[in-house]
């Protein structure tokens, strides 16, 4: 199986009442940190390696996780010396990588197959795919929610203020050809 990288860097701010001074992915909803949701959920799955890249707060999420195993898959926790945003933050693992990769937000659980994720990426010829969910209600972050789909496979972003169908779900496959255009800076990944 490949390796599959969290990114848990985010401050939280939308979150600070409930965070406090821990890095959103460690809060515990009904007992777990949520980041230990995140591990279940990618359990059924024998990742190679688990990399986490943190950010703020870095150093609770190394405390608690660095050098773990869970599911026979070492967790490997790397902290960003800079915020760079989700797309700068995969600077941290580049020359850790060595093929194609799984990625997925440190504060999303969603089920989805990541099998079929990579499946999709052999049938086409493209650097990443990426999960889409419904967007109900959510209209924070356009770079988020004001997503369509094109022929059926192709992700464009809305210029429009209408409410689009879909948003980013957070899980991506990537080729490892990819990291060759993440620079150490400051960036989106979307």
């Amino acid at each position: 199986m490949k390796d599959i990288v969290i990114l848990a860097g985010g401050k939280g701010t939308r979150l600070k009442g409930y965070t406090g001074s821990l890095p959103k992915p460690l809060v515990k909803v009904s007992g777990y940190h949520f980041l230990d949701y995140i591990l279940f959920t990618i359990s059924k799955y024998c990742f190679k390696n688990i990399y986490i890249i943190a950010g703020y707060r870095g150093d609770k999420i190394k405390n608690k996780y660095h050098g773990k195993i869970f599911n026979h898959c070492k967790i490997h926790v790397l902290i960003e010396k800079k915020l760079n945003g989700t797309g700068g933050a995969l600077y941290e693992i580049k020359k850790k990588i060595n093929d194609d990769f799984f990625l997925m937000n440190g504060d999303t659980v969603f089920d989805v197959n990541f099998l079929n994720l990579a499946e999709h990426s052999k049938k086409k010829n493209c650097l990443g795919v990426l999960a889409l969910t419904k967007n109900i209600n959510y209209k924070n972050n356009k770079k988020l929610n004001n997503l369509n789909l094109e022929n059926k496979n192709l992700i464009k972003l809305s210029s429009s203020n209408l409410k689009q169908n879909y948003m980013n779900g957070g899980i991506y496959y990537f080729k490892k050809r990819f990291l060759n255009y993440i620079s150490k800076k400051k960036i989106s990944l979307e």
